[in-house]
């Protein structure tokens, strides 16, 4: 069967014209990820180089493949059937290409040592499109909150959130953050909290260190006089606890941006806690592999996604409503 299907597709690629290869695998690559920036960082280029690629496609074809909207692009019903048939032909030219030369991919075992919050909340929802794209790579998830010693092998690398600077350490900043608190709209709505200084107590979701409360209750000006009061849970488990109403739970725009683009939290208050941040780290002394910057480079475009997309619904609800004409 696969004889067949490549010998189609050969007959194919001798009797018609085809357009680049190179506009092909940018177009596959971005109708995949509905993405034009993860799909660069899939294919180790500039995303000004796949939406030129994207744009001479279209021009050959003569036809629209995709669309852009407030949060990135879409593809139109033509580009998605384009894109399906794309792939099927780069895929049977893979497994074509590796039964001719006698060649498997070898597995590449990346073991990533992550915080628990940061796994959950964020990444598992995420994962698929790592996978997808890195078919070669066997990613292994440690998730703990005790930093990995990499001096013992305890991980090839990790995702530490903080301010920089470990010892021993090699650590490329993937965004820096802006921890405030978080609610549900309802929550919010059946309340008579408008400002920081009505935050009761009670409401404040803990995790096992107030640090961050004192940090931002600090920032707020309210410290002497509100105090966290609230039960205490593991740091994956307050956001879920605000998503559910109970409470307030401190988090980026990382951790909790999944639900304010959807709008089940909202960020009642501008007080921010800056200079924290996200970060790809590894030993020191250890050079990055190809493994380790296919993770790197695939989490700084989806992070970068998350913080346009977080900012647009930030920019969409505050933007003033339009009074109807009477």
């Amino acid at each position: 069967m696969l004889y067949m299907a490549c010998k189609k597709l050969l007959h194919g690629l001798m009797s018609r014209s085809l357009p680049p290869l190179n506009a092909l695998k940018a177009f596959e690559a971005a109708a995949r990820h509905v993405s034009f920036t993860l799909a660069a960082a899939e294919l180790n280029v500039t995303h000004a180089a796949v939406s030129r690629h994207i744009r001479d496609l279209e021009a050959w074809l003569g036809i629209k493949l995709f669309v852009r909207t407030g949060r990135g692009v879409e593809l139109t019903e033509r580009g998605k059937g384009y894109a399906a048939e794309v792939t099927r032909g780069l895929d049977i030219l893979g497994h074509a290409t590796d039964s001719a030369s006698g060649r498997r991919r070898r597995t590449q075992k990346l073991v990533v040592s992550v915080e628990p919050s940061f796994a959950a909340l964020w990444m598992i929802p995420r994962l698929g499109r790592f996978t997808a794209a890195n078919p070669e790579i066997e990613l292994v998830l440690d998730s703990t909150n005790r930093l990995a010693d990499f001096a013992r092998d305890e991980a090839d690398v990790g995702i530490r959130y903080g301010r920089g600077g470990w010892s021993g350490i090699a650590a490329d900043r993937l965004v820096q953050t802006h921890m405030t608190p978080v609610c549900s709209p309802a929550l919010l709505e059946a309340s008579s909290i408008r400002s920081p200084a009505d935050l009761p107590a009670t409401l404040l979701l803990q995790e096992e260190s107030r640090r961050d409360w004192i940090e931002w209750l600090t920032a707020a000006g309210i410290a002497q006089s509100v105090s966290p009061g609230g039960p205490t849970l593991g740091l994956h488990l307050t956001v879920p606890a605000a998503e559910a109403g109970q409470g307030f739970a401190l988090a980026d725009e990382i951790i909790a941006g999944d639900a304010l683009v959807s709008g089940r939290l909202v960020r009642p208050f501008a007080v921010t806690v800056d200079g924290y941040g996200y970060y790809v780290v590894r030993a020191a002394d250890r050079k990055e592999t190809r493994a380790m910057a296919a993770l790197r480079l695939w989490l700084e475009a989806e992070v970068a996604a998350t913080v346009a997309a977080v900012a647009a619904a930030t920019a969409q609800k505050s933007a003033p409503r339009r009074r109807r004409p009477s």
